[in-house]
Parts: structure tokens; sequence; C-alpha cells
């Protein structure tokens, strides 16, 4: 139904406009006419909008009908776009009505069909209008909730991302924020290649820090950081990185190479030397032969030494040149550093005494040291073998004499000297030689003994025959305790006794004594001298000497002006002959002792020896160099 009053339209047949209450025909007497009514409005609503002005302005108008109804609660006074109200209107519909229903059912709908809409949907909402702004309250309320989820997802979304894919890890790593190591190398490679060099070092160290927190090493991104750390200027830096890479992963060659780079560039020949010694190890652990190939241009060659190491049977000359003129140093120390421990090598070479030498030698240049030279040298001189005798061993009723000759294998060598005894002492240097003549045996038991001597001064072993010689005349005893001045005891006779026999003599203070820890004095005589030591609490003789002829009765009747011959007789004597130095062994037994001595002025002492308790008793006898006895000695040695 359409209100001709306000062009409100009702689907439902209405007796009174719902909108402004005017009183409507009945539907049974307007249903043909409304329809039509209707139909005629529908198209007048299609024409005007296909009119673009008229669209604009029925546009306007409705905006301006709903700001009014918004702000004052009130319908507006409707006007069509002619400006006319409902009122206007009707009046002039119901003239053209009469002239043509039709056209005045067209025109009423297509100025009253939307608006109609609108004051229905106004009128809608002033029935409702408690109920609507609980509704929009509800209505803010789900956009709000909807708004916080979408606001959730999109927070755990982006944080997903960020912590759990490599590109969210790069971007919190450019933001400088914590990521993992892997961004960090990647985010800093990506700074090296743009140029940023501090950026790319921040981004590395950082990568570094994870990485070794988590016990991981990453070769390749450490190599990056030391490429960084050069082209920062941090040489040392780097340095230091690389020997660190090498030192945990030896296998991998660039560490060394970059190392071997900075030292060989440093412009130090220390550092040269560094690079000398990296190289030889980046060959040891890699097996790489570019390194040695390079070590060898840069250092030294290794010194030529002559003679090879070996097995030798004589003395050496040892020689060490470098044949590009460096200095060679060398050392026999196995403990040694060369070349600071060692010693330089001169140009006429090093004599090598029989021994086991194990040689090692450099050549230097400065701060570089060549290779060592290694090698051990056998001077091991052969020995000659044992002397032989002419006389076997025993028992003779006859003097006997002996000769001596060298080994089998060595009868041929003119060097062999053979050294020997017979007073029983071991042969030496200082023994007789044996010139061919023969050793004449003395009577009693006699040990024959002997060695040979080589030119390399080897010994042999030492030959030792004893023999039993029971001819005439018997042999003399050797000193003993028996043997005394005027039976004075060595050693226990007192101070007080000597002093009352021979005087208190002279004093003459405190004297040094052949093996005495304790106080000695020393009393001197117109004969010659007698010295005390102090024995617990009792002063007791040690030593008489005496020069004048009678003042003491020497033992076995010897006395002031004997002669060699005479004084030598009176004891044991084994007839061995004089050494080369004049020494001449009498007896040597494992308690008794008697041999001449010769002086450095040609005087000579024939010294006899006893042992007791484990303390020796000598007796000397000076002679001048006609062989006179001038001074006679005894005393006691601890």
């Amino acid at each position: 139904m359409l209100c001709p009053k306000c062009g409100f339209y009702s689907e439902k047949d209405e007796s009174v406009c719902p909108e402004c209450g005017r009183i409507l025909k009945q539907a049974s007497e307007i249903r043909e006419g409304g329809a039509q009514a209707i139909r005629q409005g529908k198209r007048a609503r299609e024409a005007a909008k296909s009119s673009p002005a008229r669209t604009e302005q029925e546009t306007a108008a409705k905006k301006e009908r709903i700001t009014v109804r918004r702000e004052t609660g009130r319908l507006p006074v409707i006007r069509d776009p002619r400006g006319e109200t409902a009122e206007e209107a009707d009046a002039r519909e119901g003239a053209e009505a009469e002239e043509s229903a039709p056209v005045f059912e067209r025109r009423r709908r297509n100025v009253y069909d939307e608006e109609a809409d609108e004051i229905t949907a106004m009128r809608y909402l002033a029935a409702h209008e408690g109920e609507g702004s609980v509704s929009r309250l509800v209505n803010w309320m789900k956009i709000a909730i909807i708004g916080v989820i979408a606001g959730f997802l999109l927070l755990a979304g982006g944080w997903f991302f960020l912590k759990n894919t490599d590109a969210g890890q790069r971007l919190l790593a450019r933001m400088g924020r914590d990521a993992n190591s892997v961004a960090y190398w990647a985010v800093g490679d990506e700074m090296m290649n743009r140029g940023d060099i501090d950026k790319a070092i921040l981004c590395f160290e950082r990568a570094r820090d994870k990485d070794e927190a988590d016990g991981v090493v990453d070769v390749d991104g450490l190599l990056n950081l030391g490429s960084a750390y050069e082209a920062a200027g941090r040489v040392q830096d780097a340095a230091a990185l690389y020997e660190m890479i090498y030192t945990t992963t030896p296998s991998r060659t660039e560490a060394y190479v970059n190392h071997i780079r900075i030292l060989q560039n440093s412009g130090d020949e220390k550092d040269l030397a560094k690079a000398g010694d990296l190289m030889k190890l980046a060959y040891d652990k890699t097996g790489e032969k570019t390194f040695l190939t390079q070590r060898s241009d840069l250092l030294p060659a290794p010194p030529d030494v002559k003679p090879v190491a070996a097995y030798y049977e004589k003395k050496i000359t040892l020689t060490m040149s470098s044949y590009q003129g460096y200095d060679v140093y060398y050392t026999f120390d196995d403990k040694a550093e060369l070349p600071y421990g060692g010693t330089k090598a001169p140009p006429e070479g090093i004599m090598l005494e029989e021994g086991i030498y194990n040689m090692r030698a450099v050549a230097v240049n400065g701060e570089l040291v060549s290779d060592e030279v290694k090698g051990v040298y056998k001077i091991i001189m052969p020995s000659p073998m044992t002397p032989r005798a002419t006389l076997a061993p025993n028992t003779y009723k006859t003097s006997q004499r002996v000769r001596l000759k060298p080994g089998v294998d060595d009868e041929k060598d003119s060097s062999i000297v053979i050294y020997y005894t017979v007073d029983g002492s071991m042969p030496d240097s200082d023994s007789p030689i044996f010139t061919g003549e023969p050793i004449v045996l003395p009577n009693g038991w006699v040990t024959l003994k002997a060695i040979a001597v080589n030119r390399y001064r080897k010994l042999s072993n030492m030959l030792e025959i004893k023999y039993k010689i029971e001819a005439n005349p018997k042999p003399k005893s050797a000193f003993d305790a028996e043997d005394t001045l005027d039976k004075l005891k060595i050693n226990g006779t007192t101070q007080n006794e000597f002093f009352s026999l021979y005087g208190q003599g002279t004093a003459a203070g405190q004297v040094q004594q052949e093996g005495f820890e304790t106080e000695c004095r020393r009393y001197d005589y117109p004969w010659g001298y007698a010295v005390m030591n102090l024995n617990k609490r009792t002063w007791v003789l040690v030593e008489v000497s005496y020069h004048n002829k009678g003042a003491f009765q020497a033992p076995r009747g010897t006395q002031i002006g004997d002669t060699e011959a005479y004084v030598v007789d009176k004891f044991r004597d084994m007839l061995q002959v004089e050494s080369r130095s004049g020494n001449r062994g009498l007896y040597s037994t494992g308690g008794s002792t008697g041999k001449i001595w010769v002086q450095e002025n040609g005087e000579k002492i024939i010294r006899y020896r006893y042992a007791i308790d484990s303390h020796w008793v000598q007796l000397e006898y000076l002679l001048n160099k006609s062989g006179s006895v001038t001074n006679i000695d005894l005393k006691y040695i601890q």
C-alpha cells in the first residue's frame, strides 16, 4: 500500500499509514491501481537512475535527511528533487493523475520509493533505539575479540618465522638481535660483500662466540673472520686466529697458507724464520709438498758435512761448510737448541777422538736457519790383543828370565808398546816398557803383569802370570812396624816422653800435617824437627825428620850418607827396572809398598809404606843428585 501523503509503502494492506497516520483506501479498492502504481514507480525509479544529475541530487537529499534524523530524532520534511513538500506533491500529482493516471503513478513511485525505504529504516531504529545501542556494543566486542585473536595469530606467526626459519634468523642478525651462528655467518658474508668490514667482523665474532659455546668449530667461517681482520688492518688478530685454526684442525691448509703469507709480508727476518718453521709444520701435518718446496726456496741449504756419518776405527777430522757461504753451527748435545746452543764450525774441521758422536749441524743466514743435518759417528778404534809371555806359570828352582810379545793378530803391528811390572803393581804409562831384553824374575813369589797399547792409545786386556822362584838368596822383608827410629813409637810416644829424651826444642807454631784435621804443632831442633798432634787429650809424636848423621838410629842400620843401592838392599826388591821417567817400583802388596821417585830437581826419594788401622806409616830417604841420603823422615798419615 502506498501512502499518497508521505509516500510510505507498506507491503501489507493498511487502512492507516504507519508513517503519517493518513487514512488509506481499502485494499480491495486500490488493489488494481496500487499494483499499477508500484509498477509505474519502479519504472520511474529506473528512469531516474539513468539521469546522472537527478541521481546526484537524490543522493545529496538522502544524506541530508539521514543527518537531520540522527541529530534531531525527527523525520525531516521530505522534498522531492523539484523542491516540493509531500503536500505540494499531492496537489500537483492529483491534478496530473486526472490527466494521466499512469504518469502520476510512475512519478509518484519514482520520488518516494527509495525514501520510503529510508524512512522505514529510521522508524525501525527509533522503535529499537535502546536495543540498537546494546547491539552496537555487542558488535564492537566481537570485532575487538576478533582483532585480538588476529593480532595473537599474527604475533605467533611472526615469532615462528623469526625463530624457526633461516630468513627470520638472518633478519634478527641484521637487526642486531640474538640469532643463531649460521645467520651471523651469513649476514657477515653479506656485509663483507657490501664492503662494511666493521659490521662483518662484529657478525663473525658473534657467530664464533656462539659456536665456541656449543663446542663447534666452523673453519670456513673462521677463515672469513681472518680475512676480515686482515682487511681491517688487524694483522696480529688474523695471525692469532689462523694459528688457532691449524692447531685445532691441523688438516686444513688454508690457515697455514694465510699465516705464512702474513709472516713473509712482515719484513722482519725473525718472522721469515718463523714462516720457515711453519712451512715444515704444515708439511708434516698435511703432507702437502707445496709447503716443502716453498720452504726450500726460503731457507738456506743444509750444510755439507764430510766425511759421512759411519763407523770408523781411527780418528777423523770432521769438516762442515755451506756452499752458499753461510756460517755453520754444530753440536754433539742432543738437548742443545741450534744455532744458539751450538758452536760455530771452524774452517779447519773438528778432530773426533774415540767415542760416539751424535752430530747435528745447521747453516745460518741471519735469522733464517736451514734444516738440520744429523749423523752418528762411531769412532771405535781397535784394541790390541793381550800380550803373551815366553815362560809358562810354574815353580822354578833356579832364576828365570821371561820375554813378552804382542798377541797373534798384532805381531806385524810395529806400533804396539808393552808395559809390564813384576813388583806387584798394576802396569800403566809409568811402568817399564818391554824393549826386547829378557825380564829377570826375583826370588820368591812374583807376578808378571803386562798390557799392550796400540797407535790409538787403546789398551789390551792385562796379562797376569804368577811364578814361584825358589833360588837363593831368599828375598828380604818389606818395611813394617818393627822399623822405628830409636824405638820411638809413631803416633804412640807422648810429647812429654819425647821431650824427656830429646828436649823441648823451639816451638814453630801450628802446622798443617798431611791427613790431619786436628791441631798439630812443630818443634825445631838442630838435627831437624818433630811434630805433635793432640790425640783426644794427649799430645803424641806423629813425625820426626832429621838430617844429622847419628841423631837417630834409622831402621835396619841405615843412616845419613848411605847410597841408594845400600838402602834398597836392606828392604824387599823385586828387581823391576826403571820406567822412562826414572821411577822404579821396588815392591807392592796389598798393605805395603816401596818405590823410588825422581823429583823435578833431579833428587830422589826412596819411599816405604805400610798400612795400620786404615792409616799409613811412611819412611822416606831423601837422596841428593849424587845418590847419597841427606835426610830421613818417619811420619804417621791419617
